[in-house]
């Protein structure tokens, strides 16, 4: 018994010093902020009433993602977006089986930045390919937008800086699903 029980801290020591030796390695530059930029640990807005959401991304995930949120109190979908036709208006039949309103379609290669320029959106879902998930992020919170993406939020550590440091300059909320 005591042997075992040598045998387990032993082991256990050996994964935490292995665990920490191998956290103190991995170490990522952080980029000079702008003067005044600040952090959004904290970040809080003005509760909204009525949520309106706009979808760009109606492939494998993006479908499922707008009939979870027909059944969200408080929510609205006003705005479906996909490089595919079909997919808008598939993704309109989940809200007008949810009984709700039609959402305004978008499609095409370019048509997400009409999308994050609406001025009735308070939050895009963001459920696209991966290369181009902080792409659209960024450009949703220049113009104002709250972001949600789908996972990977992005695909390097440019794009994650990139994606932070819009937050930080928006004060827009950016959050990976």
């Amino acid at each position: 018994m005591k042997s075992t029980i040598s045998k387990f801290f032993l082991i256990a020591f050996l994964f935490l010093g292995w665990a920490s030796a191998s956290a103190q390695m991995i170490k990522t530059p952080t980029p000079k902020r702008a003067k005044g930029q600040t952090d959004v640990l904290r970040l809080a807005i003005a509760p909204i009433p009525t949520v309106r959401v706009a979808f760009i991304g109606l492939g494998m995930r993006g479908p499922g993602a707008v009939e979870r949120m027909t059944h969200i109190p408080g929510v609205e979908i006003v705005a479906l977006c996909d490089m595919l036709e079909d997919r808008t208006q598939s993704a309109n039949k989940i809200l007008e089986k949810a009984g709700l309103p039609k959402a305004q379609e978008f499609y095409g290669e370019n048509s997400w930045r009409k999308v994050t320029a609406l001025p009735n959106v308070d939050l895009v879902y963001i459920a696209t390919d991966w290369k181009h998930h902080a792409e659209l992020g960024v450009q949703a919170m220049k113009d104002g937008k709250n972001v949600a993406i789908e996972v990977p939020g992005a695909m390097n550590m440019k794009e994650i800086w990139d994606l932070i440091n819009t937050s930080e300059k928006t004060r827009k909320h950016c959050m990976m699903l």
